[in-house]
């Protein structure tokens, strides 16, 4: 069988969930086969099979929910939209995106997930499908030029900022306005991205946008000041992320957002539970918020702001900023802190 590839380079022809691999199979077959992709890949495939990446969404069934999840994959998107067989023909390759679905090592992760490692038809069946850039890089080299697209590019507007008030008080003044300017300074950041003017790098700013701001709300709301840092809790991070998509879930995955919100020169660094580490994962591999059989915090998140934020002094402005508009407007603070609407100081 010819293989079926996905925009962003996941093998749909032998996917777990897609309906190529159903259809040899015999329904007593099922449960093996489900445990089987539990164990490596960590989640278990859904009966009703996807239709595959390459199907349009109108023609996608609405019945099958891993088909939301195509619906809203920026790759496929951007993809369409630039007409492009799979992201190996354009012009961009490897991306933002790209990158960011392909972080880390899938035998590696799968051999861990299962305390061994993995054996060679195990990983071909159920890893290899996954490990999308190594198909996408295998099908580039074998373009020529002409072959490669052009991608379509995007006039990037500034997010939505209320501009500062006109205020009596020069103490009020000062200490708002830099921090204002702080806020905005932030808020503009393309946080290390190169391919925020596309269609899939767009949206992943807005993702990772939507993440920081959140994250800067928490700390500055529910952290508490400790020498020139924040310090908040894991119990308090997903007590109050509200639902944000993309929180990290994992020890690597807060990593990551370490070094992506140091591109907006805000430093962090993670505090863990005197126990064990292991004790701390969970066994899909996600970082427990409590330590086992407690309420007691598993790790701390410390943030702090770094000479161009202004450091401490700007930090404890926003910490007053982010207790005033709460106690002043309540559940509208938070979209009044993402636009840092200042204006109740008039």
């Amino acid at each position: 069988m010819t293989d079926i590839i996905s925009k962003c380079g996941n093998l749909c022809s032998i996917c777990p969930w897609g309906k190529w691999i159903r259809e040899n199979q015999q329904p007593d077959e099922w449960e093996i086969f489900a445990e089987e992709v539990k164990k490596y890949v960590g989640y278990v495939p859904a009966k009703n099979p996807c239709q595959g990446c390459q199907t349009p969404d109108d023609k996608l069934a609405k019945n099958v929910g891993v088909h939301n999840f195509l619906r809203g994959c920026a790759a496929r998107k951007c993809a369409f939209d630039n007409e492009i067989i799979n992201c190996a023909y354009c012009s961009r390759y490897p991306c933002d995106q790209i990158d960011a679905l392909n972080r880390g090592n899938r035998r590696e992760e799968a051999e861990k997930r299962i305390g061994g490692p993995i054996p060679d038809d195990k990983y071909e069946a159920y890893v290899r499908v996954f490990e999308g850039k190594k198909t996408l890089d295998a099908v580039r080299s074998n373009l020529k030029p002409d072959e490669i697209q052009e991608v379509k590019t995007l006039e990037l507007k500034p997010p939505r900022i209320t501009p500062f008030p006109n205020i009596t008080s020069k103490r009020e003044e000062l200490e708002y306005k830099t921090l204002h300017q702080v806020l905005s300074q932030i808020m503009n950041s393309k946080l290390g991205l190169k391919d925020a003017d596309t269609l899939a790098g767009k949206e992943l700013l807005d993702r990772r946008q939507n993440i920081l701001n959140r994250l800067l709300w928490i700390a500055a709301r529910y952290g508490e000041l400790q020498g020139f840092h924040l310090s908040l809790d894991a119990i308090t991070i997903n007590t109050h992320k509200k639902g944000t998509s993309g929180f990290p879930t994992t020890e690597s995955g807060w990593l990551r957002w370490l070094k992506i919100i140091s591109e907006a020169g805000i430093k962090g660094k993670m505090e863990y539970a005197n126990i064990n580490k292991s004790d701390l994962i969970s066994p899909i591999g996600w970082l427990r918020d409590r330590i086992p059989g407690t309420n007691d915090p598993a790790w701390w998140l410390k943030i702090s702001f770094g000479d161009s934020l202004g450091g401490i002094n700007t930090l404890r402005t926003l910490c007053s900023y982010a207790s005033e508009i709460d106690e002043r407007f309540g559940k509208q603070a938070y979209g009044r802190f993402k636009k840092a609407d200042m204006r109740f100081l008039e």
